[in-house]
């Protein structure tokens, strides 16, 4: 694993240009729990996969050439620490706009294939609370 990780960044470039991503980045945080919501019912559908991906882009500046490799850092995160308290203590500490923003990308997500869990909704729900929001915040 840890030599696919290597060749993957050699490929980038040169060494100053490696990306490097810790347990702490704020973006992974944000990212394991938008994750989450793709899991949630335990089914990954190509619809909030490819939402998921988007809002990588889109809303947490992951360049294109580095999505492979956090998504992986994201979904071994995910996969380590099962409870959301980790990742949502790391979100708290950012501006209230942030984090309600956090929570509306968690709602697009979950009807990003249509359908809407009750797992969906109770994780949201979940973390809306960790975060000290309201619901409807």
């Amino acid at each position: 694993m840890y030599a696919m990780v290597r060749e993957f960044l050699e490929r980038l470039g040169s060494g100053d240009e490696l990306i490097e991503y810790s347990t702490g980045d704020k973006r992974i945080a944000m990212a394991v729990l938008l994750f989450r919501v793709v899991t949630a019912d335990g089914k990954i559908r190509d619809r909030e996969l490819t939402r998921y991906r988007e809002i990588l882009q889109d809303e947490l500046e992951v360049r294109p050439d580095e999505i492979e490799l956090f998504d992986r850092m994201v979904r071994e995160e995910a996969e380590s620490e099962k409870s959301l308290f980790p990742f949502t203590t790391i979100v708290s500490k950012m501006p209230l706009e942030t984090k309600r923003h956090i929570l509306d990308l968690m709602r697009d997500l979950s009807v990003a294939d249509n359908e809407l869990h009750e797992f969906e909704i109770s994780l949201v729900a979940r973390t809306a609370e960790l975060l000290g929001l309201e619901i409807d915040d």
